[in-house]
C-alpha cells in the first residue's frame, strides 16, 4: 500500500475504533440522549467521508494501471514491429552471420513475448505490489528496447 491508502485505511480503522468506543461508553452511563446522538452521528459522518476517500484512492489506482497497460501493450506492439523488420533483414544476411543474427533475434522475441504475458498475468495485489511490479517491468522493458537497438546497430554496420 502507499501512503495515502495506508493513511485513509488508519484513518477509518480509527474512526471506526472512536465510534465503538462512543457507543460501548455511552451505553455504560446514561448521558443526554443529545449528546449521544451527536457523537455517533459524528462518527458516522467521519466514517462515510473516510469510506470515500479510499474509494477516491482505488479509483485512481485502477486510472494508473490501465494508463500503464496500454502504454505498455503499446510499447510490446512497437517491440513486435522491430522484430519482424529485423527477421526480413536477416533472411537477406550471409549464412554464418544469419544465424548469429536469428539466435540473438529468437531470444529477443521471447523476451518481449514473456513481458506481454507478464503484464496480462498481473493480478491486483495492493498499491505496493503494484509500484514494484512496474519498476520492474519499466526496467525489463528498457532493457529490451535498448538490447533491439544495439541489434539494429550492429546489424547495419
Amino acid at each position: 500500500m502507499n501512503y495515502k491508502t495506508k493513511k485513509i485505511s488508519t484513518l477509518i480503522f480509527g474512526l471506526a475504533s472512536v465510534a465503538m468506543a462512543v457507543i460501548v461508553f455511552n451505553g455504560c452511563k446514561s448521558p443526554a440522549k443529545d449528546k449521544e446522538t451527536i457523537n455517533t452521528g459524528e462518527a458516522k459522518e467521519n466514517l462515510v467521508e473516510a469510506k470515500e476517500s479510499l474509494d477516491e484512492a482505488k479509483k485512481e489506482y485502477v486510472l494508473r494501471y490501465e494508463a500503464f497497460k496500454l502504454e505498455s501493450d503499446n510499447k510490446i506492439a512497437e517491440n513486435e514491429k522491430v522484430i519482424a523488420e529485423l527477421k526480413a533483414k536477416a533472411k537477406m544476411e550471409s549464412n554464418a552471420a544469419k544465424q548469429d543474427f536469428e539466435k540473438e533475434l529468437a531470444a529477443l522475441e521471447q523476451k518481449n513475448q514473456s513481458l506481454k504475458e507478464k503484464m496480462s498475468y498481473y493480478k491486483d495485489e495492493g498499491d505496493d505490489e503494484w509500484e514494484s511490479f512496474k519498476v520492474e517491468f519499466d526496467q525489463d522493458m528498457d532493457s529490451l528496447g535498448r538490447a533491439l537497438k544495439d541489434l539494429t546497430k550492429n546489424n547495419t554496420n
